[in-house]
């Protein structure tokens, strides 16, 4: 691997001194039994803009998951020589690297309930770093971001928590330099090490311009040319790090948590994260299996679902990068309920391009929720996202995080007929304006037909000629996967298209499915049940 191949030139005594000690020692969550309330005060836990946030949005001010972990369990470990690395308050747990002696020796005390290893490999949701402003304006034109601006809604006042890796040369980027030069970084924090002050102008690793990448799509503007790359351009921003980019995909939950958690303390309500975490494990039989991406085994999924549902904080995750891989599916913490987990379409014909990742078919739920064009990998169609729900965020600042899921969901292009290739579609900003004074409007571009026969006819006015997309599906949500016979000659596909010519549509049934949604961009939905 090309990082370890640097490290041994600069430092080789290094390398095996960590391959030595890992060899003796594992990462493990270690979780406890109960915490002390009595003499909780909510005051002297929260910030002040918390606790505005939850009483306007009724939420409880005095949580479980607020209370501190218990000093004296803490104090127990550290009896037994075991260094805590990260505390979360929110599970109620501790990480620390142990031996398989400790192990047995946290494992003996009363107020210990699990000893779990943590070992998890990053996949990373980004396949590219040079991102055109061209192409990522795509994703601009197809939420129809100019809704807002003639609106007035540009994000202004709402401050956005971001967890990457490095934001190096953020003030160096055309596109993003405004926010230093305006104080809109109010506060940066290196969870992989604390002792880092700043993450912008100076890089730990070679991939810490992958933050600034994902700002500048979420609050991007070019002032010397006028090009906008995000829809928040007047949103504030604290920035965490959390991953370390030379470690080739290894990623450490326990500090995304903990990001979570320090975040929250600051009153923020939304968080954007293009992280996601699924296989690659250093010990294979450690790794997460495609069944427990089910939106309650993987720790970072159990925090994101209490930010959503206890905190109120808003949380955008990547999908990931996997379509097109062996593992296909979303990875962790998409999987989580509460989370608006997003995936990434083709420029033009609006459906699944061929990396994002698919939501798995044991979900109780949609996933992904939606999706938008990035040609670079859903670390950067996730923070286009979360510029436009910062921007609901202004428009009404009433809405509580069920409503903007709700209305960020019924205002993309396929809605009410998603799918698990890319959710409900893409999000539109008239649509969302509107439904912010009416929830249940009803726009009137999709349309159910029953069709008994092999093939669906029917004939619109003969002066339309345009593509449909089709989603070929198995039951209401679950798109077919693509058929081949011996030669790998695909004979029949989960998704294609099909030309409208002088009004007509024809669609032939494609063996197995039971529902096919035909798709002209925004103009109109048609979700055909085929009898």
């Amino acid at each position: 691997m090309q990082t370890i191949q640097r490290s041994i030139i600069v430092c080789s005594f290094f390398i095996v001194f960590v391959f030595t000690g890992y060899a003796q020692t594992q990462k493990y969550w270690i979780s406890f039994d109960h915490k002390e309330i009595n003499g909780y005060d909510y005051k002297k836990s929260l910030s002040e803009q918390t606790i505005v946030n939850r009483t306007s949005l009724n939420i409880p001010l005095i949580q479980v998951t607020d209370i501190p972990v218990t000093t004296a369990y803490k104090s127990s470990l550290s009896d037994l020589n075991i260094s805590i690395v990260a505390t979360s308050k929110w599970l109620n747990a501790v990480t620390a690297y142990l031996t398989s002696e400790q192990v047995e020796q946290v494992k003996a005390l009363s107020f210990v309930t699990s000893v779990e290893p943590l070992e998890v490999y990053m996949v990373g949701a980004s396949t590219a770093m040079d991102v055109k402003p061209e192409l990522m304006h795509t994703a601009l034109k197809q939420m129809k971001a100019k809704s807002f601006t003639q609106a007035g809604v540009d994000g202004s006042g709402i401050r956005i928590g971001v967890i990457d890796a490095g934001f190096y040369r953020l003030q160096e980027d055309a596109a993003t330099k405004y926010l230093v030069e305006d104080q809109r970084i109010l506060g940066q924090r290196d969870f992989i090490d604390p002792t880092r002050k700043d993450l912008i102008t100076v890089a730990a690793t070679s991939s810490d311009d992958h933050g600034r990448q994902v700002v500048r799509m979420i609050a991007g503007y070019d002032t010397s040319i006028k090009a906008q790359y995000g829809m928040a351009v007047n949103a504030s921003f604290y920035l965490a790090r959390t991953e370390n980019g030379d470690r080739e995909y290894r990623g450490e939950e326990d500090m995304w948590i903990m990001a979570m958690e320090w975040m929250d303390s600051l009153g923020i309500r939304l968080i954007s994260t293009s992280l996601g975490y699924a296989t690659k494990m250093d010990d294979p039989s450690d790794n997460y299996k495609q069944s427990e991406i089910d939106g309650k085994t993987a720790r970072i999924t159990k925090a994101a679902q209490i930010a959503f549902q206890d905190k109120g904080i808003f949380l955008t995750v990547s999908a990931g990068n996997e379509g097109d891989s062996e593992w296909r599916i979303i990875s962790a913490p998409a999987d989580a309920e509460g989370a608006l987990s997003v995936g990434a379409t083709n420029s033009m014909n609006w459906d699944r391009i061929y990396y994002s990742s698919i939501g798995p078919e044991n979900l109780p739920y949609l996933k992904p929720n939606v999706s938008c064009f990035s040609p670079n990998g859903t670390s950067f169609s996730c923070p286009a996202v979360a510029g436009f729900v910062a921007c609901l965020m202004k428009y009404d600042s009433t809405l509580t995080n069920v409503q903007l899921k709700e209305i960020m969901q019924r205002s993309a292009h396929l809605y009410p007929y998603g799918n698990n290739y890319i959710g409900y579609g893409i999000p539109q900003a008239d649509r969302a304006l509107e439904l912010t004074k009416d929830i249940n409007k009803d726009f009137g571009t999709a349309t159910v037909v029953h069709c008994s026969k092999k093939v669906y006819k029917a004939q619109l006015d003969k002066s339309i000629n345009l593509e449909l997309v089709l989603f070929n599906k198995k039951n209401e949500t679950i798109v077919i996967e693509p058929v081949s016979n011996s030669k790998h000659k695909i004979i029949f596909f989960d998704q294609n298209t099909t030309k409208v010519k002088k009004g007509l549509i024809k669609i032939r049934r494609t063996k197995n499915a039971a529902r096919t949604t035909a798709v002209a961009d925004e103009f109109m939905t048609l979700e055909i049940i085929w009898e």
